[in-house]
This record gives structure tokens, sequence and C-alpha cells, in this order.
């Protein structure tokens, strides 16, 4: 009876162990390469300076914490401040010649849209009479042929026509020169489009050196630590210097060469326990990406002949996000879960 309870015992322990086993087998997943160390790293860039000049304050050194927006560095802004100036009265001077052209373009404008019409009633008139003479001539001429008149008073008014032709051709003279004003007009027209043109170019450059004086100002981009700086107050940097280096604490991951062979086995989003060197750090993360891209061989082949062939890494990148992790802190898969 007793022999008959501990077996009945015994087979019940062994199926809760199977059914333990089965129960988390769909749970998790074992890396093969639990003893492939990664290393960490995490968001840094370098800050670097858009404009050459003299570096008059450094208000951090490495080890600050910084804020988006704080002011790391100021950059000598007294030449662009002479430049913007400059530029403004230069602006302000087309901008003057610019009323002056429209009130010239206006007043011609007007005076000789008037002229042009006045000269061109003359010139109306003008032909009248002229077509009018010209027809009282005609009739004169042939009052003379036939001896109706005496040759003096067809002299008179041949003399008469001649004036009114005359006076014809002045008023066609004065057309021309009102037209002509009418091209001036044009000019002032097209001397007022070169200004416009001008004062665009002018408040472009304006705006040019109002950005590069902003630029004068070196403002952290996000929440960070500075971890190097490079240049010292006094110094003369050229455009593209990097001044300090800034890191994201929050924003880090770890790198680990996964061998082809265990490729398979790693999918993303997987969540994964990694620990450090020191056997007590311990963080987690998800697979964020696999890389597409082999990296170099972990294993050299030992024949060109034969079952040995190079085995190449593919990085697989763990996104943890923990402020414990510094680059460069070495880390290894402790466990895994199954996303």
């Amino acid at each position: 009876m007793q022999i008959r309870k501990q077996w009945k015992k015994g087979i019940a322990l062994l199926l809760t162990a199977v059914f333990t086993v089965s129960l988390f087998a769909g749970c998790g997943t074992q890396y093969a390469s639990d003893q492939t160390w990664g290393r960490a790293d995490a968001k840094e860039i370098d800050i670097n300076s858009k404009i050459s000049g003299r570096v008059v304050s450094l208000l951090v050194k490495e080890g600050d914490k910084v804020q988006k927006g704080q002011v790391l560095a100021r950059i000598d802004e007294r030449d662009l401040v002479a430049q913007r100036a400059e530029a403004v009265a230069n602006l302000e001077s087309i901008k003057a010649q610019q009323v002056q052209a429209r009130f010239t373009t206006d007043m011609q404008s007007g005076t000789t849209q008037s002229a042009l019409g006045q000269a061109q009633a003359n010139r109306d008139k003008a032909q009248a009479n002229m077509e009018l003479a010209r027809v009282t001539f005609n009739r004169y001429q042939g009052l003379l042929a036939a001896g109706a008149i005496s040759r003096q008073t067809y002299d008179q008014e041949k003399s008469t026509y001649d004036q009114a032709v005359a006076a014809y051709n002045q008023t066609l003279q004065a057309v021309s020169q009102a037209e002509s004003g009418l091209m001036q007009t044009d000019v002032n027209k097209a001397n007022e489009t070169a200004l416009l043109r001008r004062k665009e170019q002018a408040e472009a450059a304006l705006r040019q050196i109002e950005v590069n004086l902003d630029e004068t100002i070196i403002r952290a981009p996000f929440d960070g630590i500075i971890t190097e700086k490079y240049v010292e107050e006094g110094s003369m940097i050229s455009t593209g210097t990097p001044l300090v280096a800034v890191q994201d604490p929050t924003d880090n991951w770890v790198d680990i060469k996964v061998p082809e062979t265990e490729l398979s086995g790693y999918h993303l989003h997987d969540k994964v326990t990694l620990t450090a060197r020191d056997d007590k750090t311990q963080v987690t993360g998800e697979i964020t990406d696999i890389s597409r891209k082999a990296d170099f061989a972990t294993q050299r082949a030992t024949s060109e002949r034969g079952k040995d062939t190079d085995i190449i890494t593919f990085n697989v990148k763990i996104q943890i996000n923990d402020t414990r992790i510094r680059p460069g802190m070495r880390f290894r898969i402790t466990g895994s879960e199954r996303a």
C-alpha cells in the first residue's frame, strides 16, 4: 500500500514537471550564443559650429548634464553685427530708391499720357485742316486753269495749303515725342523691377546674417551629458569645428555579433535579459534590428576543400534605454522571451 502511494506521488511529480516544461517551452527561447558578448553604445553627437570665429565663452565641461536648448558656448558675433548694420543700411537705401523710382514713374506716366493725348488731338485737328486746305487748293487750281481767278488769289490759297501741311507735320513730331515719353515710362518701370530684385537680394542677405548671428549661440540639441570637450575659450575655430560631444543616456543599445549558424534563433521584438561583465548588472531590452548585411568572419576555414567554411556574423541590435549603460560596456544574453 505504501509502495503504491509513493509510486502515485512519483508519477504526479513527473507529470507536473512535464507540464511545466511544456508550459514554458513556448514562452521563451534559449539562444545558442549565450556566451557571445556584445558591446553597448548610445546616441551621441558632436556639436559643430556652422560659422568661423573665436570662442568667447564655453559654459560646460565634461560630465555636465545639459537640457535641450541650453546654451553651451558663444562665438564672437562682432563682425556679424557690423555686417547686419551694413545690410540694414543697404536695404533701407534700396527702399528709398524704390520710392523715388515709383514717384518718377507715376509722375512721368501721367504727364506723358496727357501730352500724348493732347498731341494726338492736335494732329487730328491739323490733319482735318490740311485736308480742307488741300480740297480748296485743288479747286483753285482748276479755277486758275479756267482763268476764273487771278494768279495772286491762287498763290494765296497755295500758301494756306502749305502752312496746313507744315502744321500737320509739326503735330506728327509732337506725337512722336510723346510716344518716346511712354518708352521712358517703360524704362522707369524696368528700373522699378530691377530695384525690387535688389531689395529681395538684400533681404535674403540680411536673413542669412541673422541666421549666422543665431548660430553664434551654441545650444544643446537634446537632454544629455557632455562626454567630451574639444576646444577651450579663446580658441579660433573654422566652419564645422566640433566644440563638445553630447550623449543621450536614455537612448542606448547593445550590439551583438551573431554567427550565421545561430542567426535563425533571433527574432525581431524578442524581449531579452542581458548581464554585464560584473555578473551583477542586469538590463532588459528588445531586439529592434537584425542586420541584413554580413559583418566579418568569426571562424576561418582550415582548408579550401572539405566541410570547414568561413562563419560570418550579423549584427543584432538590442535597444535598452537604461541610464546605467555606458558605451563600451559588454553584455551577454542570459534570458529571453519570444515576442
